[in-house]
């Protein structure tokens, strides 16, 4: 048994075993790739910031005071947070609907929108889109948590001195895996691919757009063929969840990174040319259910806004008298010296009103609610040529390629809405939006009930009430007209 033939014999019967899988591990391999999006409010990757450890001794001390804070950790290693993973689900699709070209991620279903109530209840998007993140590779076995093998992006001591466009770092794996780990997206082995992109929106958060953010690129997703190039693009499509199979689309964005091959990188796009889209608005139904579920925060919130107001009101008031009475005569200063006094001793009723709702506010329940069920699907395509990437953009957004056709392929991110009509590209704020008109309307009501309330304004009793009950009627028909129940 230890002669050198049997010896020899069995190493060669040891590397066939070893052999047999991994000529047929390949294939598996392939098929066991995932595409999984990560959302949070910076980039993964893009957004790594640089550390300096700060040790006792004065000169490092010195040097964190004064470096820039911004790319920069000084101290304490801060955890990402990942506020949502959109996880693979390809199987998930209805029949005939995965391409064979594309690799989906996909969630069933998440609250498009969020309301906090810190001060006031606020209505916003969910969760912090700032960046989306796109991995496509094997990922370790849930739970999994690899943060701990993270190694931070160490700023080297010769370059710390120096602008923050030359720092460089003194960690030895610099590798995308090792920068995924940073927010516990465990690879087992080597990432395929990762794409990111910033989500931008308008300062009144009804429009946004998608802006390449950098891509890594080791290996394609939908062949081997060495030397091979694919025009690659990536969707995000939000949807309405339906009992059928036709769930209607409310926002579509997507991302072409142009023609790349396996070893492509790229830091992001320079250019901001894709134009700005709608939001998807709060739905009536999600409206409905908003307006119930903060009635009594909002009535609450709608009166310490009136409130404020007033004694805004009143102490320009008494600004204005100080001034004529300063340049008044003795038997016209006396007159409005009692008028201050009157304002005066309605400015501390409003403040002490005014605290009196701030206290009540606090006792209120102030736990996060959310609103309005979407799906959200992402995709990578990858196709032979910029046409064919039209047609695959077509499809994937249930669009017809004429639409997207002259905009596919120029390496520049886009977005394409459910209309792409001119009414849908949203280029500056609409002051006269459903959503201002029903601020505008609460808003004088309030400011009406605080009058009747407290005679702020001095009108008699009887004119108070009378513009009391026309902005309540006012109020009550642009919430009819947006679906709300009216105020009893």
């Amino acid at each position: 048994m230890n002669s050198p033939f049997v010896r020899g014999l069995s190493g060669a019967a040891c590397l066939s075993l070893l052999q047999i899988p991994a000529a047929t591990a390949a294939p598996a391999a392939r098929e066991n790739i995932e595409v999984r999006a990560y959302v949070d409010d910076t980039c993964i990757v893009a957004d790594e910031p640089y550390f300096l450890p700060v040790t006792g001794n004065t000169p490092d001390q010195s040097t964190a005071k004064f470096l820039p804070l911004i790319g920069l950790v000084v101290g304490k290693l801060a955890e990402l947070l990942i506020n949502h993973e959109i996880q693979s689900s390809a199987e998930r699709l209805k029949s005939g609907a995965a391409r064979k070209d594309t690799r989906y991620a996909m969630i069933r279903r998440m609250n498009l929108y969020r309301v906090d109530f810190e001060p006031a209840p606020a209505l916003s998007i969910n969760a912090k889109l700032g960046c989306m993140t796109v991995v496509a590779a094997g990922f370790k076995p849930e739970p999994a948590d690899c943060r701990s093998q993270y190694q931070p992006k160490e700023l080297s001591r010769e370059t710390r001195d120096l602008p923050q466009d030359k720092w460089t770092t003194s960690r030895t794996d610099d590798s995308i895996e090792n920068q995924l780990r940073r927010a516990n997206v465990c690879v087992d082995g080597q990432a395929k691919a990762v794409y990111e992109a910033r989500f931008e929106f308008s300062k009144d958060a009804t429009a946004f757009r998608l802006k390449d953010a950098g891509y890594h690129i080791e290996s394609l997703l939908t062949t081997a063929e060495k030397g091979a190039a694919r025009t690659t693009i990536y969707t995000l499509k939000i949807s309405n969840p339906a009992a059928t199979d036709q769930q209607e689309v409310l926002s579509s964005a997507w991302v072409s990174i142009g023609t790349v091959s396996a070893g492509s990188h790229s830091s992001g796009a320079k250019t901001d040319a894709a134009p700005w889209l709608r939001v998807p608005p709060l739905s009536i139904e999600a409206r409905r259910s908003y307006d119930d579920k903060t009635k009594i925060h909002q009535e609450v919130t709608g009166e310490i806004e009136a409130l404020t107001r007033a004694q805004m009101r009143s102490r320009r008031m008494l600004a204005g008298l100080d001034q004529r009475i300063a340049a008044a005569d003795a038997a016209t200063a006396d007159g409005l010296k009692q008028e201050r006094t009157r304002i005066a001793v309605q400015v501390e009723t409003l403040g002490a009103e005014l605290d009196a709702r701030n206290a009540e506010y606090h006792d209120l329940p102030r736990t996060p609610l959310e609103f309005m069920p979407v799906t959200i699907e992402v995709a990578v395509t990858e196709t032979e040529s910029e046409k064919k990437a039209q047609l695959a953009l077509a499809d994937i957004l249930g669009k017809n390629s004429d639409m997207v056709g002259s905009a596919v392929g120029t390496a520049a991110s886009g977005l394409i809405s459910k209309s792409v009509s001119a009414a849908d590209i949203k280029t500056e704020s609409d002051a006269a939006d459903s959503a201002g008109e029903l601020q505008s309307a609460r808003a004088r009501y309030y400011d009406a009930l605080i009058e009747a309330q407290t005679g702020a304004s001095g009108k008699t009793s009887a004119e108070s009430q009378r513009d009391l009950a026309a902005m309540k009627n006012h109020y009550n028909e642009v919430r009819r007209s947006q679906g709300l129940e009216p105020l009893k």
